[in-house]
């Protein structure tokens, strides 16, 4: 076994997973579908908000970039000490800031930002490989909702056929439509309008075609914990669970009924997502709605988990 890590430069919060992965000469002769999983170690995560602000004028913030600086270099430490030296990779806020150089600089560690189709693309890999996806022709789609971005990737174990990736994160989201706490009926009529617009016509393709409908993303584990009303927040429950639309349904209406304070109450949810978590569940909801009104397999298992294999 060698040991790994890799932390994850997001827009609403840093990530950190060291996994143990089998050794090379017992894995290669197997399809990646088919390879054993990761095995973590060490997960850590800080919601620091590098997007905080960046949809008004396309900049990071001094303050978000310093908050969100220390967490790399409190995780690259864990990293060290866990016995792995990270690969760092930012995502949606770092690739659509104009001023990149502002939390780059700050970091003693080279960053891989990543291009919307690598991101879609390593969400899908880690996705399979985490819910040990066969080599055979299943399609599945796979949903990743971010703080910045929200990606869309079908394909099967063996060959990504289409990705897709748009600005509809759950921060991004919140800031532009939901100004009201908790939102008013016409800020998430116009968040859902903007959703349709945007996914609308993709969803209508993808309604058939996918034998399995994956989920991940903080907002998606989220959701499947809060369903559970998980306390504290376990993994293993999360990893697999079967999502169903009106499982989401209910989630929403108990999320909306709620002030800031109160959601951040809420068994299964972290406080410093109360504030963003309904405009993701929001674009769940209809994402599932879209596809016909399935249901979604939920994957602790995403790019962290890619990038590891993948490196």
């Amino acid at each position: 076994m060698s040991r790994r890590a890799a932390i994850d430069v997001g827009t609403n919060s840093v990530r950190l997973l060291v996994a143990e992965l089998p050794a090379r000469d017992s894995a290669a002769a197997d399809p990646p579908g088919d390879r054993p999983p990761l095995r973590p170690v060490l997960r850590r995560l800080a919601i620091t908000r590098l997007g905080d602000g960046l949809d008004a004028d396309g900049l990071i913030q001094e303050d978000a970039a310093a908050r969100t600086a220390a967490a790399v270099q409190e995780f690259a430490a864990a990293a060290e000490d866990a016995g792995a030296t990270p690969t760092v990779f930012a995502t949606y806020a770092v690739r659509a800031a104009r001023n990149p150089a502002v939390l780059l600089e700050r970091l003693a560690l080279p960053v891989r930002v990543l291009s919307g189709e690598d991101e879609a693309r390593l969400g899908f890999l880690g996705a399979v490989a985490g819910l040990r996806r066969g080599t055979g022709d299943e399609r599945s789609l796979v949903l990743d909702i971010g703080g910045g971005s929200v990606e869309l990737t079908r394909g099967t174990s063996q060959r990504i056929e289409e990705t897709h990736s748009v600005p509809l994160g759950c921060v991004v989201l919140t800031q532009r439509f939901l100004a009201h706490d908790p939102p008013q009926d016409r800020e998430v009529a116009a968040l859902r309008a903007y959703v349709a617009q945007t996914l609308g016509p993709l969803l209508g393709r993808f309604r058939r075609e996918p034998d399995a409908t994956i989920g991940v993303g903080g907002t998606i584990t989220t959701i499947a914990a809060i369903t559970q009303g998980l306390m504290p927040y376990d993994p293993d429950r999360v990893h697999g669970y079967r999502l169903e639309l009106t499982q989401v349904a209910g989630a929403l209406d108990v999320l909306r009924a709620r002030p800031l304070q109160a959601r951040r109450m809420l068994p299964g949810l972290q406080p410093e997502r109360a504030d963003v978590i309904i405009a993701g569940g929001l674009v769940l909801h209809d994402v599932l709605e879209g596809l016909g009104g399935r249901s979604i397999e939920v994957s602790e298992a995403d790019l962290l988990w890619a990038v590891l294999m993948d490196r």
